[in-house]
């Protein structure tokens, strides 16, 4: 002998959200443009990040590490005076 399970259909229960062919209003459009502006500023900073972890001695100037150099071949310690 077999035997057959029949289910019953069940009607869906109501959802709870707005209809389906309602758009935003105001206030979700302005939290999901507020979110957008977070995630483009966040994507420019990482950008920026990965460039300087890259390549971090392109940002810097030159005449700084040189001119630090050359007092300290001169033997100038004018800040470790106290």
């Amino acid at each position: 002998m077999s035997a057959t399970w029949t289910l019953s259909p069940e009607p869906l229960p109501p959802s709870t959200g707005p209809p389906a062919g309602a758009g935003l209003d105001a206030e979700q459009r302005t939290v999901f443009a507020f979110v957008l502006c977070l995630l483009v500023v966040l994507a420019l900073l990482m950008v920026r990040c990965v460039r300087i972890l890259l390549d971090p001695y392109s940002r810097m100037p030159a005449s700084s590490w040189t001119d630090h150099k050359e007092a300290l071949e001169r033997g100038q310690f004018d800040y470790a005076l106290v």
